[in-house]
């Protein structure tokens, strides 16, 4: 069921929200060294821009992907770390990088490494695909139900979903214009641009896929962020500590404050509960737009 349903990522606007927070602090040689390596990768005729380039990962799960790429990745955008102590133990042991297999830990620490050492390999065919794929794992990273499952408290051993697959299990009634798919992980997915209204969740509207770097519908956009109200954002590489911060988000509000049991189907969010992941969504983009910056700087503004 994970590597089934948990392998969608915040939605491309959310991706291209970051990477524009996290162009806006490069340096002039790693935002030109960006520039370069997005155009190289192209969608149909139209080269990819330095921030609809962290869409790439999500991209190519479509039909009319490049073959090259079709379908691969999946399970390389997120891990499923449960919030009780007898869960498994993601870090342990962790999974062998395929193109059908791995979590966001394993991946993006391997495609950090790559850039680093100036290496391709058979998965990561070139500097742009790393880029693309670090680009985007940053920000799911920080979509805590791309960190987090519940996993079933009494399973059974004939039971053949052992845990909610970062709540894409948990169908949620009333979230009224969904299209991909209503579930709490969906409305996680776009919960920085969902409100309440008359008893059901509503969505913005998205932003144009093909926008370029600082256009004005984008500066319109940053404007909604807390770009000044984060805090200090320790922005050191550490892959980890900010999969546990985005975890610990799921665990205390996104399941801790849901009020639902493992298993409930068809349930109601309430207006507070989508209030609150709106600002924590909101949070968390800021946040791995600054990380994101600090680390294309670390890599290539030097």
């Amino acid at each position: 069921l994970t590597a089934t349903l948990n392998a969608r990522a915040w939605d491309g606007m959310g991706h291209m929200l970051v990477a524009q927070v996290a162009y806006d602090r490069l340096n002039d040689k790693a935002r030109a060294h960006v520039d370069e390596l997005a155009a190289k990768i192209h969608k149909g005729d139209a080269p990819y821009n330095a921030i609809n380039i962290a869409c790439w990962a999500d991209d190519i799960k479509g039909p009319a992907s490049d073959p090259q790429f079709r379908g691969l990745f999946k399970p390389w955008h997120y891990i499923d770390i449960g919030c009780n102590t007898n869960d498994p133990d993601q870090f342990a042991n962790p999974p062998a990088l395929t193109p059908t297999n791995g979590n966001v830990l394993v991946a993006l620490t391997h495609c950090v490494d790559l850039i680093k050492n100036k290496q391709t390999d058979a998965l990561v065919p070139n500097e742009s695909v790393a880029l693309a794929l670090v680009m985007h794992f940053v920000g799911d990273i920080h979509q805590p139900l791309h960190t987090t499952a519940r996993y079933n408290p009494d399973p059974k051993p004939a039971d053949k979903f052992k845990d909610d697959a970062g709540g894409n299990g948990v169908s949620v009634a009333n979230l009224g214009d969904e299209v991909w798919g209503k579930n709490l992980h969906s409305f996680w997915d776009e919960s920085y641009r969902r409100y309440y209204e008359n008893g059901e969740v509503k969505t913005l509207d998205p932003l144009d896929h093909a926008l370029a770097p600082d256009s004005p519908p984008m500066k319109e956009w940053l404007k909604k962020l807390p770009l000044d109200a984060t805090g200090k954002v320790d922005t050191s590489y550490d892959v980890k500590k900010w999969i546990m911060e985005s975890h610990e988000i799921a665990c205390k509000q996104v399941y801790g404050t849901l009020g639902e049991p493992y298993g409930a189907k068809n349930i109601v969010l309430k207006e507070e509960y989508v209030k609150q992941a709106t600002n924590t969504a909101r949070h968390q983009l800021v946040v791995a737009g600054y990380r994101l910056a600090a680390l294309l700087n670390d890599l290539y503004g030097k």
